[in-house]
């Protein structure tokens, strides 16, 4: 079992449908994915680090929207510093940073996007000051 495990459990507790953590230094790579189709997870996997490559690139993510799983692209709203928020349908995937890498998740349109988004920066905040921890 991953470490990062518990991590993913709780934006999953927080409203979210489907979570990730991935880190964002050379080479990037999964640390953690919510469990999906078994046929995907491959190429989740390599979206998920393509979004960790592209996650400054405010206007790459712009351009080309984030797809987790294959054939879902979701259009990027909003890239900036504070998050990555990106829609298909009633669908919304949220990217925040946490300095050593990023958490994303995925929710439908039960949850409120600015209550997991506020949620998601909570514990963002924590794995930030708690980095020389782990």
């Amino acid at each position: 079992m991953s470490g990062w495990k518990p991590y993913v459990d709780r934006i999953e507790e927080f409203g979210a449908s489907w979570a990730a953590l991935v880190g964002k230094k050379e080479p990037q790579s999964v640390w953690y994915m919510t469990e999906g189709p078994e046929a995907a997870r491959a190429e989740t996997n390599d979206n998920l680090v393509k979004l960790a490559k592209d996650y400054s690139d405010f206007d790459t993510l712009r351009a080309n929207g984030i797809t987790l799983v294959p054939g879902i692209r979701y259009m990027v709203t909003k890239a900036d510093d504070e998050f990555v928020h990106g829609r298909k349908g009633d669908q919304t995937v949220i990217a925040l940073d946490f300095g050593d890498g990023i958490m994303v998740a995925t929710h439908g349109s039960k949850v409120q996007t600015g209550n997991l988004v506020k949620d998601m920066s909570a514990l963002a905040d924590f794995l930030k000051e708690t980095a020389h921890q782990r």
